[in-house]
């Protein structure tokens, strides 16, 4: 299980600043990867108690105030940032600018400073490698923790220096792209993660630490309205992604990979059973294979009155033909057009005499395993028409290997698909496109309130 992440920088990084006085981290990667970023938040976490001093050997000052407004306010953030300047060309300017700090922190004494880039800094020197070690010896000798940041994604010999490497990467998922950091070393740190998913959104560097769902405390559960033309996905940041939430009268898919669990699928599909229950909007569900309905009823209990549950909610139960709960409807009986029409009262009764819409949920391998390819689609083409009639809203939960897997992304309105980047839920939209999104309790409600971000 990892160490977890302090603000938005992996615990591991944060322990080896923690545990190491006087060390070197060195940021490496492609151009535009977040490099900067990374060592600005960075700064931002280490220099809340100590000084900071921030030297940008590329940035002139109007170019600096543009980009990182916020380092203007010295006394805020604790850090003292320079440009890019005449003064810097000096060979002497650095180790007199670092002194004269020094000298004016004695209450509060500096503790980091970040170098960016450190290339900029030595390549007008006849000796580059020379005037990196001569400031890393006077950094080293005042016990003040150096970040750098190189242009250079090779190996040099500044990776065999530095107590830690970081390297941010590029990479692809179905064409998707996002960004990761791998903690290439860290000098006496047990590093649980070596690699972290991260994201640039909003200008500010952020890695999501993998956790487990099942222990997380649960915080009451905040529900969305609906619109005029849609139903909330119970998920404010899942609404603007689907431009509103589900369409009324629309069906939508939700496919996982093999490696997404129970816990993680409900992440997205919670919700929306919440907002339908607590707008006293019926729900009625055909459970995924392996999962049994009291198991999903449990999931919604410590969120919703007992009493909305046991008048709005309800299973098709397939595998039975005995009634065992007055919410579970037994669809395994030997005279199915009994079964049928006893799921039909079941719809009429959720409608009411308003006709009101109602979630009708479907774990699409259930339904396959027991009628077959042919007759499920024949089934699902049924159940979309007359949702778009009656304004309703159709969900399916989509698992590997389904043979109608095509069919149902074809008649689909939303088609959105689950899966795991280094250990981190993330969906992306098929249907419409969209970018990869990772998944995260929410910081202020909490879970099963979630934060949905880009990965920019």
């Amino acid at each position: 299980m990892s160490k977890g992440v302090v603000g938005s920088i992996p615990q591991e990084i944060v322990e080896f600043f923690r545990d190491n006085v006087g060390e070197i981290l060195l940021i490496k990667g492609p151009p535009g990867s977040g490099k900067t970023l990374l060592g600005l938040e960075l700064m931002r976490v280490l220099c809340k108690r100590q000084k900071g001093m921030a030297i940008f050997t590329r940035m002139d000052r109007d170019q600096l105030n543009a980009e990182i407004p916020w380092l203007k306010d010295e006394k805020e953030h604790n850090i003292k940032a320079f440009n890019q300047n005449d003064k810097i060309a000096d060979s002497n300017w650095f180790k007199r600018e670092f002194q004269t700090i020094l000298e004016e922190s004695r209450e509060q004494p500096m503790g980091f400073m970040l170098l960016d880039p450190i290339d900029a800094l030595t390549e007008q020197y006849e000796n580059p490698e020379r005037k990196i070690k001569e400031i890393i010896s006077l950094v080293q000798s005042t016990n003040v923790s150096a970040i750098m940041v190189q242009d250079r994604e090779e190996t040099t010999y500044l990776d065999h220096m530095a107590g830690g490497v970081l390297t941010i990467h590029f990479n692809e998922f179905e064409g998707i792209r996002y960004r990761s950091i791998h903690i290439d070393k860290l000098r006496s740190i047990e590093v649980e993660n070596s690699r972290y998913l991260m994201t640039l959104h909003t200008g500010i560097f952020r890695a999501f630490s993998p956790r487990s769902l099942s222990d997380l405390e649960k915080n009451p559960w905040v529900p969305v309205d609906d619109s005029e033309t849609h139903f909330s996905t119970g998920l404010f940041d899942f609404d603007n992604i689907l431009k509103g939430g589900y369409k009324k009268g629309s069906y939508n898919i939700l496919e996982v990979d093999d490696n997404i669990t129970y816990d993680e699928y409900m992440l997205l599909l919670r919700p929306i059973l919440l907002n339908f229950l607590y707008h006293d909007y019926g729900v009625l569900m055909v459970p995924p294979a392996g999962e049994h309905p009291e198991t999903l009823r449990e999931d919604l209990e410590s969120s919703i009155d007992i009493k909305r549950l046991n008048e709005k909610l309800f299973f098709l139960d397939y595998f039975s033909s005995t009634l065992s709960r007055p919410y579970i409807i037994p669809m395994g009986a030997t005279r199915k057009e009994g079964a049928q029409q006893r799921g039909l009262e079941v719809i009429s009764r959720l409608r009411g005499k308003e006709g009101k819409p109602y979630l009708d949920f479907v774990g699409l391998d259930t339904m396959e395993y027991l009628r077959g390819e042919s007759i499920t689609l024949r089934h699902l083409l049924s159940g979309v028409s007359k949702t778009k009639v009656t304004k309703t809203l159709g969900i399916g939960l989509a698992k590997p290997g389904l043979k109608i897997g095509q069919g149902i992304k074809n008649m689909s309105d939303v088609y959105v698909r689950m899966v795991k980047i280094h250990s981190i839920p993330c969906i992306y939209g098929i249907k419409p496109g969209t970018p990869l999104y990772a998944l995260t309790p929410h910081p202020e409600f909490g879970y099963p309130n979630l934060e949905i971000i880009p990965l920019t």
